[in-house]
């Protein structure tokens, strides 16, 4: 099974049919979005993901930044959103990153409240530029997420 290593990602949708094109997990003046590759400036499409012994996750952005804001929520119940945690959050909120049990490489992952079946989707609601939720949790990969290594010079 893979797993999400600790390191600096773009973290992409994962294509499908009702979204045929990738959009970039997006940290901006509106929260946390998602808009289309270069749609924003780089620093604020880099998440620094640093995963723990137990496995869960601490997404941050900006990526080399102390302190830092988290993805984060107010509360682990469904249709609440997702947010950008305030700099004195802490300890910073935790995800469980894991990918479905039949995956296609490189893998998709989804983005998962520990201990809740609830995971982080793209709001079907009608806003723009599209805000993030978190939902019941499925296998759907249309709310799946690609973890792209950013390189460095």
């Amino acid at each position: 099974m893979e797993i999400v290593k600790s390191g600096v990602y773009r973290i992409v949708s994962w294509p499908g049919e009702l979204v045929p094109e990738a959009r970039v997990l997006t940290a901006g003046e509106n929260g946390v979005t998602v808009t289309a590759p270069g749609a924003a400036p780089e620093r604020e499409q880099e998440w620094s993901v640093e995963v723990g012994e137990d496995g869960l996750a601490a997404i941050q952005i900006p990526a080399r930044l102390f302190p830092s804001r988290s993805l984060s929520y107010k509360e682990p119940e469904k249709a609440e959103r997702v947010i950008l945690g305030p700099v004195s959050d802490f300890p910073t909120r935790e995800w469980r990153i894991e990918p479905p049990p039949l995956a296609p490489v490189p893998a998709p992952f989804f983005i998962r409240v520990p201990d809740k079946d609830l995971m982080v989707v793209i709001s079907p609601k009608p806003i723009f530029p599209p805000m993030l939720e978190l939902a019941p949790f499925n296998f759907d990969l249309q709310h799946a997420w690609a973890f792209l290594p950013v390189q460095r010079d």
